[in-house]
Order: structure tokens, then sequence, then C-alpha cells
């Protein structure tokens, strides 16, 4: 038997890092087009030929996967009958790969991205099947696509040499470009404003300034407890919760703070805003 997440659950939605398996036919084209989400594309069967502002022209073959920075646009036209698993997500892994790597990267003199697809080893093969077996069952469950994703840069961690992922990776380390998705990619999983400051690869102060460049007239704090609104008066509406327990679930001090956040962000208090969506 089932046991979906309730409607009140914010993983209860359209999961916005996820998993995907594509297939398309021999001479059919698939775009990636800049977006909010970089791609890993997995190719199981079949082969591509990968068109990009970084190649003009690279094959990708099955038992192969490459990277799409988010900010790019990608052309792939079908070889063969192909079947890809995709993943999409706003950051990799831990908050010190990216860093991790960017330093490996600076460290070895004449370093040179290219793009190139990478081999699909052991461990990493063994993950895709799981991912595509929970996927083909229809589990539309966004624990199930966060948690793959962090197990995907773990056996990247262990599993890929150092150099093959700073190369890999080289357009992520430009956190000026990826810092607003790395920081609305987060946002849900951050416990606190510090959690999501360390989510996104920094201390709390360089994030403060950074955020404040990225998003002028608004400090984080308001800004995250503008973000929330939603999953609040979800909360509200949907479930019968207790106030306290509520308040307690978004980090308020105690119910009245939470009154205090209702009435200013949605326009009244918790009790009445619950009435009058359910008379609604």
């Amino acid at each position: 038997m089932r046991q979906p997440c309730p409607k009140s659950c914010p993983s209860a939605k359209e999961p916005f890092e996820c998993y995907t398996i594509e297939h398309y036919s021999a001479g059919e084209s698939y775009v990636i087009e800049p977006s909010e989400l970089n791609h890993l594309v997995f190719v199981m069967q079949g082969s591509c030929v990968i068109t990009s502002e970084e190649s003009t022209r690279s094959i990708a073959e099955q038992g192969t996967f490459f990277f799409c920075y988010h900010c790019g646009h990608y052309e792939l036209t079908m070889e063969s009958d192909v079947e890809f698993v995709v993943a999409r997500f706003a950051r990799p892994g831990a908050a010190c790969d990216i860093a991790s790597l960017m330093q490996y990267s600076k460290s070895l003199p004449g370093f040179e991205y290219h793009f190139t697809s990478v081999p699909i080893n052991e461990q990493l093969s063994n993950l895709l099947s799981l991912v595509k077996t929970f996927v083909n069952d229809g589990i539309p469950c966004a624990h199930m696509h966060s948690s793959m994703l962090e197990m995907l840069f773990v056996v990247f961690r262990f599993y890929y040499d150092v150099e093959v992922l700073a190369n890999l990776f080289f357009n992520l380390f430009d956190h000026s470009v990826s810092f607003r998705t790395m920081v609305e990619g987060n946002r849900t999983k951050a416990r606190n404003l510090n959690h999501l400051a360390e989510l996104c690869g920094y201390d709390i102060n360089t994030f403060n300034v950074v955020f404040r460049r990225h998003y002028p007239g608004y400090t984080p704090g308001v800004w995250m407890q503008i973000q929330r609104k939603d999953e609040v008066l979800a909360d509200l509406t949907d479930t019968d919760a207790p106030i306290y327990y509520i308040s307690k679930k978004f980090g308020f001090s105690s119910s009245s703070h939470l009154g205090e956040y209702c009435k200013k962000y949605l326009g009244d208090t918790p009790t009445k805003l619950r009435a009058k969506y359910r008379k609604k």
C-alpha cells in the first residue's frame, strides 16, 4: 500500500530537482535550453551527437554521461534509438564539493576546460538502475528525487577522480552566475538562514553580502520569510494541524510569532485564514 506525502507537504508537489527517463528515436533531437536547472545526461542505450557553444560536435555513446550547464544551449541529435536518464539539479552535492574542485583546478598550471562525456562506472550504474526502478514505478515524491541526487554526488566524490570532476563541472565554478539558482534550489531544504548559507557553500557573513547584491532591497531573512508564505498557508488550510505545531514546523518562536507573520504576509491571523479559506 502506498503512503504518499500529505498535500500540505512541499515534497508532495512536483519536484523542482528530479530525475526523468527520456526515449528518442534515431534522427530525433532533444534540445536543452537555458533554465534554472543544470542537467546531467546519462546515455543508457544508443548514442547521440551533442552540439553547443562548448562543442561543435561531440559524440556520447551508451555507457557514458555528460554535463549541460544551466546557462547553455545544447542540441542532442540521436544517431540511434536512445534512452537517457536525466538528472536535473540546481546545485551539486555538499556545500564543499564545488569549492574543493575550484581550488583543484586553480592549483593546476595550464588547466583548460573541454566538453567531454565520461564513462559510467559500476557504482554509478548500480545507482542509475535503482533510480530507473523508482521512476518507472511512478514514485512522485520529491524526497526520493532529492535523496537520490545527493547520493549521485556521493558516488562522484568517492568513485571518480578529482581531475575528471573538475573538468566536468568547470562551468559551475563561477558563483556570481549560479548564486540565485543555488539559493532558490536549496531554500526548501534549509532549516534556517545559516543552513541555507552552508548549503550554498558560503559562510554566513559572505552569504549576506553576496545575497544583497543579487536580491537588492531584501535581507536574506526577510526573503526567506516571504518565500515560505505559500507553504504556511497550505498547512493552515489543507491540514488540521494545531497552530502551535505549524509555528514549530516553520521555525517560529511561538504561535504569537506565527500570528504576526500571517498578519504581515498573508493579511490575517492563522485562525481566521483557516476559517476563511475553508469557507471558500
